[in-house]
């Protein structure tokens, strides 16, 4: 296992060194790529299942093939670049556990994820036009190792799992919203119920398939990241009490949950998290300089 001497740098000053940042650079343009792409790809779709529907219903020869034909065709299309987009967000994980397992020190596990290649990562930090790969982790100032790879590793799970369970029950409002308003335009068009399964139903499976899949995986995420926080939480109380100090490896199987989060992680859209942004950034800084202070009280820092 990788260990740590007096001599490593803290997390703090590793974080900000060049490979780092252009790291974190790269996994921030390439999650932006994925989040562009998966926007793309629902509005497409979306779009293309109420052409499929209008047409459908504004020319009642054609129902048959334009809902059935249409709707077979878009849950194709739905299929083939999720595969796309799945790629993109692996990549981008690759990334950020390059970064993580540098700063914290912590051995790949190259059974999880294969490193991400050099040109990609530079191709990528090149195209990144933001301002965030600096400072990534709030600063653990003196506290001891393993407690300060806790603190961050805490504040990777802090950030999502609120705003994943938000948005899925936006999601389930909106998507219950647009059932509704297809089936009752179907009725007032005066389809019957043939005609508004091949017209409006059929064309309308694949935006449904997207909605609920999006909204299944933010529930995971949001479970998920809060069993990893407990996990975290059980360690750090144990070292704090003195009954346990948490191994590289504990650190090791931490890392990996939020790797494997991190190659699954159901989006959350850029506006929401602006929204909600400050007043997670605040909690978050708040969590972490609670838990420097109990180190530094408790003789870890």
């Amino acid at each position: 296992m990788t260990t740590a001497d007096a001599t490593d740098p803290r997390i703090f000053d590793a974080q900000n060194s060049t490979d780092a940042r252009r790291l974190v650079a790269a996994q921030a343009r390439i999650y932006s790529d994925t989040k562009i792409f998966a926007g793309v790809r629902l509005t497409v779709v979306i779009g293309l299942s109420i052409a499929a529907g209008v047409v459908a219903i504004r020319f009642p020869g054609l129902r048959t093939a334009a809902g059935v034909g249409g709707g077979t065709a878009l849950l194709a299309v739905s299929f083939v670049t999720a595969s796309v987009e799945k790629r993109l967000r692996m990549m981008a994980a690759a990334a950020q556990e390059e970064f993580d397992t540098r700063v914290f020190r912590l051995d790949w596990n190259g059974v999880l994820v294969d490193r991400p290649p050099a040109a990609r990562v530079a191709k990528a930090a090149f195209r990144y036009r933001g301002g965030r790969d600096a400072n990534w982790y709030d600063d653990t100032e003196a506290t001891h190792r393993p407690y300060d790879v806790l603190i961050c590793q805490a504040t990777n799970l802090g950030w999502g799992a609120s705003m994943h369970r938000l948005w899925a029950w936006i999601l389930s409002g909106l998507g219950l919203l647009a059932a509704c308003g297809a089936i009752a335009g179907g009725m007032l068009a005066d389809l019957g119920w043939s005609g508004l399964l091949t017209a409006v139903i059929v064309p309308a499976l694949s935006p449904i398939k997207e909605i609920a899949e999006q909204i299944r995986l933010n529930f995971d995420n949001a479970r998920s990241k809060e069993s990893a926080e407990r996990k975290i939480a059980e360690l750090w109380a144990a070292g704090m009490s003195g009954a346990a100090t948490p191994s590289t490896t504990q650190l090791r199987t931490l890392q990996d949950k939020i790797l494997q989060l991190r190659q699954t992680n159901a989006f959350v859209p850029d506006w929401l998290d602006t929204v909600f942004h400050r007043r997670n950034e605040v909690a978050m800084k708040m969590s972490v300089q609670s838990r420097v202070e109990e180190a530094r009280r408790n003789g870890h820092g």
